[in-house]
């Protein structure tokens, strides 16, 4: 079910979300999501920069503010980056029912909460 949205996350963000899923955006807390259309799952994006496709991309601090971690590194390389993060695509349960996180690097702890995670790919 997650596999193809898994799929045009590594090779083809350039071209639209695969049906089922929509991409989704929430306005007060700037995140960005994918909403499986048929079964409901969501898959939360919080890489600090994702390719929209067209030239476009979302950049979003949210990673950093989860994390403790500095922003400085990546602002000072920013102008050189012409691709998304690579994602890797995380599974919980812990903050209710089970959710999926894109995140730009192998962690062992749920960002939102700080359970331990299953690494999916």
């Amino acid at each position: 079910m997650v596999y193809s949205l898994w799929v045009y996350l590594l090779s083809c963000p350039e071209q639209p979300v695969p049906f089922p899923w929509e991409r989704c955006y929430d306005l007060g807390t700037d995140v960005l999501f994918y909403k499986n259309a048929v079964y409901g799952t969501i898959v939360i994006d919080l890489r600090p920069r994702i390719n929209l496709g067209g030239g476009l991309f979302h950049d979003n601090s949210m990673w950093y503010d989860l994390t403790g971690r500095s922003s400085h590194y990546q602002a000072l390389f920013r102008d050189y980056q012409h691709d998304q993060d690579s994602p890797f695509l995380l599974y919980t349960n812990c903050c209710g029912s089970l959710v999926y996180l894109v995140v730009p690097e192998l962690v062992q702890h749920c960002p939102l909460c700080g359970c331990f995670v299953s690494f999916f790919g």
